[in-house]
């Protein structure tokens, strides 16, 4: 179980309007309060966060980076992480100081953790949200400090070290059902789903990746296959809810697992009813289910059979924009999913290139099954993997929410090259 070093809730302040940014560490018992006039300002934090990393997906869009460009894409993040910090901290350089030696003294191996050991427990952040939520990853909070030259590759696991989302897991705690227990059934295999918009190269190069790990999952797809629209949406729906196959069978075996979606996802609506997951079937042809036809068909199916029994597949929504929160309503899809007994979603802050989403795919599921990695932790050695393997910082892209904890029942030893050579 990882160690939770901080907490970090959004909340009414103690005294007054407005609200408050709260940050406690548990095993120093220190508490750093950072008051804002109105949530208005945690909107704006979201909204620049997004900016800032359609800023820096061009210089690293490539899967294969260098070392050059990976340090570039880190200074830049580390200026947008302090931009971001002081949308929290307005022109208060004392706090920002009490902020990072906060960090520190709660986990003073920030900068001495081994990478290379995937055994050792990552410590953990938790963020209690409800309306809100804030890009944590982002936040270069063990280290304000600027860069030294960065040559080599542990010159890069120095600089990305600072960052929360390489160096812990972020734990969201929303609203949300709370599961049997934290167990991926994965005996004989792991039951994947997989949804997929064909011309993407990303669903492609994950979809040769998921065969390839033969016996160990179990893959149901690509999918979609029907040419008709409205069966494409009830099948979806049914495989949602009910775990049921995608082909409209009888299941039998272990229960679907994980939901994982390589596909267009777009956010750009005004309003939420109106987002999409956009998917195409063997031949090309688009298919699109909008979060209002997902919302409708739970309702259906909730009303009537009153149940809120069972707990719904992992969702992996691998796609554009799939985890932005519209800062006009107090939903997402993650947020969504959760509430309706999903596990947990991991998805992306902007959009994703091709090769990133493939390799960080590859990575997850190599670091989930190859040594048990709860499913937060293979998220952020998805992330050191990408930065060590590739140069390329933008793992830090996904996010996830929900049950950190979920862990396979069964070790898969060798089907990932998890302890690869580094390059200088």
């Amino acid at each position: 179980m990882s160690e939770v070093i901080a907490t970090v809730s959004i909340r009414a302040p103690r005294s007054g309007p407005g609200v408050e940014v709260c940050f406690e560490f548990p095993a120093t018992g220190e508490t750093v309060y950072l008051p804002l006039p109105d949530r208005r300002a945690l909107e704006a934090m979201r909204r620049k966060a997004g900016e800032y990393l359609r800023r820096v997906v061009p210089l690293v869009a490539r899967l294969n980076a260098t070392t050059e460009q990976a340090a570039t894409a880190l200074r830049i993040l580390l200026n947008a992480g302090r931009e971001l910090t002081g949308m929290l901290i307005p022109d208060d350089i004392a706090r920002f100081l009490r902020l990072e030696s906060a960090f520190r003294a709660a986990w003073p191996l920030w900068q001495a953790a081994q990478w290379d050991d995937p055994h050792r427990p990552l410590p953990m952040i938790e963020l209690h949200c409800r309306d809100e939520t804030l890009p944590l990853e982002l936040l270069p909070l063990f280290d304000f400090g600027s860069l030294p030259p960065l040559r080599t590759y542990d010159d890069l696991v120095r600089a990305a070290s600072r960052f929360l989302g390489f160096a812990t897991v972020v734990r969201r705690v929303v609203p949300a059902r709370a599961t049997a227990d934290s167990v991926l059934r994965n005996e004989p295999a792991l039951p994947v789903q997989f949804l997929r918009h064909r011309e993407l190269g990303s669903a492609r190069d994950e979809e040769r990746f998921l065969a390839s790990l033969g016996a160990h999952v179990q893959v149901e797809g690509p999918w979609p296959v029907s040419q008709d629209e409205e069966a494409v949406r009830t099948s979806l729906l049914r495989a949602l809810y009910d775990g049921a196959p995608l082909d409209g069978g009888p299941g039998d075996g272990v229960p679907v697992q994980v939901q994982h979606f390589a596909c267009h996802c777009d956010t750009s609506a005004e309003f939420d009813d109106d987002y999409a997951l956009v998917l195409s079937t063997r031949n090309g042809k688009t298919r699109r289910v909008t979060f209002g036809e997902l919302r409708e068909g739970y309702y259906d199916r909730f009303f009537a059979d009153r149940s809120t029994a069972g707990h719904r597949a992992v969702i992996i929504l691998n796609a554009c924009a799939s985890s932005r929160t519209n800062p006009l309503t107090a939903y997402s899809f993650p947020r969504w999913f959760l509430n309706h007994g999903h596990r947990a979603f991991i998805g992306t802050e902007t959009d994703v290139p091709d090769g990133v989403a493939g390799g960080f795919a590859a990575a997850f599921y190599g670091r989930l099954l190859e040594a048990r990695r709860p499913l937060g932790e293979a998220v952020v050695w998805a992330r050191r993997d990408l930065l060590r393997d590739f140069r390329n910082p933008l793992g830090l892209l996904y996010v996830m929410y929900g049950d950190t904890q979920l862990t396979v029942e069964r070790a898969r030893p060798g089907i990932y090259r998890a302890s690869a050579g580094r390059a200088a």
